[in-house]
């Protein structure tokens, strides 16, 4: 069965923060999951957040903003109603959806142009699509409210790696043997390794796949792997800044071995480009193939770019 790794994404802003936005009590949050097509795994929370593993990737709930992620066959902007039911689209300061470009696109209920169609009928936004139209991209739909203004700080970034064909070791050691939990899986690939501290929620799937969410106060990390061998991906996301990126990425090229990798580097728009400074132009063992950069007119930017295995 040919699943598709490839994730969507949306994240949505509050113009003002809500204590009541995390309560689950009338299952508000279970109704925005399985509206997209995907189903509740588990749940980690802290003061600050809660995250929410999913059959198919995560969504994290915090006072003021939203973001949710699923794979496979999901149909992430069905979610988009129900979300605004919770919140109430005047209160929605920014809204972004971010969709790559997928292995099996026959196999979706709707493309990205079908997906701007059903947003356009609550946002007023634009349209983006980042990378080589016949080579691996991604699209997005972005929108703000009038006036609406992003905090200055200078650590409000995002880093998302989107990695395809990962290469032997990599791939089997993220095949579980039988009885292996997400712990054995995390202690033979090195993953425990990553952003020690932090609370872990973790996920193996039959026959094969892993999960998992971490937080710690505002700020979380979460991967997604697919190791089928005719289209392995895996994903990893956070928003814990860093100075300097380039030892983080290198350790999790060693971790996941890919071919070939798009890195997607989302931050406020400062008096320097996106990740300038702090992200490689080169990376030991891979070439950068291209780089795109849109900064929004709302305050935000984002950077591109793919990365192949060096022959």
């Amino acid at each position: 069965m040919e699943f598709e790794g490839p994730e969507k994404k949306l994240e949505i802003i509050l113009s003002a923060p809500d204590p009541k936005l995390r309560d689950n009590s009338d299952g508000r949050w279970d109704a925005v999951v399985h509206a997209s097509g995907a189903e509740i795994v588990s749940r980690i929370s802290n003061s600050e957040m809660d995250a929410y593993l999913l059959s198919e990737s995560s969504l994290f709930v915090w006072d003021d903003r939203i973001l949710m992620i699923t794979c496979g066959k999901t149909t992430l902007v069905k979610a988009v109603p129900e979300l605004i039911r919770v919140i109430d689209r005047e209160r929605v300061a920014f809204f972004f959806y971010e969709r790559k470009n997928l292995m099996y696109p026959q196999a979706q209920p709707s493309d990205f142009e079908a997906d701007v169609a059903s947003l356009a009928r609550h946002f007023k936004g634009k349209s983006y699509r980042l990378g080589p139209a016949n080579h691996d991209h991604v699209h997005i739909f972005y929108a703000y409210a009038p006036g609406a203004n992003i905090a200055e700080d200078e650590e409000d970034e995002t880093l998302e790696l989107l990695m395809h064909h990962l290469e032997d070791p990599a791939l089997k050691a993220f095949i579980p043997h039988s009885g292996e939990t997400a712990a054995d899986i995390e202690a033979r690939t090195g993953i425990d390794k990553l952003y020690t501290g932090m609370e872990t929620d973790g996920f193996v799937f039959e026959p094969y796949g892993y999960s998992m969410n971490r937080i710690s106060g505002e700020q979380y990390v979460t991967i997604h792997i697919t190791p089928e061998e005719d289209g392995s991906f895996a994903s990893f996301e956070t928003n814990v800044a860093e100075p300097d990126y380039r030892d983080r990425i290198g350790r999790l090229m060693d971790i996941f071995r890919p071919r070939l990798f798009s890195l997607v580097f989302t931050e406020a728009v400062s008096e320097r480009d996106p990740g300038e400074g702090k992200l490689p132009r080169q990376i030991p063992g891979y070439r950068r193939s291209e780089k795109s950069l849109y900064e929004f007119d709302s305050g935000y930017a984002v950077l591109f770019a793919n990365f192949v295995r060096s022959e």
